[in-house]
């Protein structure tokens, strides 16, 4: 699976540029493929602000379920406190996070939030030295059938 390493603000957008790429490759539609890059976005905003430093795995797959993309985000930083408080738009894993302190800590807590509205599965394992939460996005099936010719009166 590609791997690419999170060190810098520059990275963020490295893997935003590959994750709408590859979503494209697969064949997901436009506004899925924004979707994808936000979630690659995110990811690794969130390796930077609370892993320090890390890795965003990207690729295809294809399970029972069928064909689609994930991601895998890997990094060095502390474990959850409160998971749950954490996917709370506006809230933190310590809690609601205070308006006047949004500005500092650059967000305003829906990263997590958005990930999980983004994706299909969200799973967080932790590491001996830090997390790694790893997402799936399916792809929708498509109908094969030819578009139907609307009627009009003549």
């Amino acid at each position: 699976m590609p791997t690419y390493d999170v060190l810098d603000w520059v990275d963020v957008l490295h893997v935003q540029k590959r994750a709408l790429n590859l979503s494209e490759e697969l064949g997901f539609l436009k506004r899925e493929r924004t979707e994808l890059a936000i979630v690659a976005s995110e990811l690794a905003s969130n390796i930077l602000k609370y892993g320090v430093r890390g890795t965003l795995e990207m690729d295809r797959f294809t399970d029972a379920r069928g064909a689609g993309m994930t991601m895998i985000a890997s990094d060095r930083g502390p474990q959850f406190h409160d998971l749950e408080a954490a996917l709370k738009d506006g809230w933190s894993d310590r809690g609601p996070i205070d308006p006047l302190e949004m500005l500092k800590r650059k967000g305003i807590g829906g990263g997590l939030g958005a990930i999980c509205r983004l994706t299909h599965s969200f799973r967080v394992e932790p590491l001996p030295r830090g997390k790694r939460v790893h997402v799936v996005r399916y792809l929708k099936a498509r109908s094969t059938r030819p578009p139907r010719r609307s009627r009009r009166p003549r």
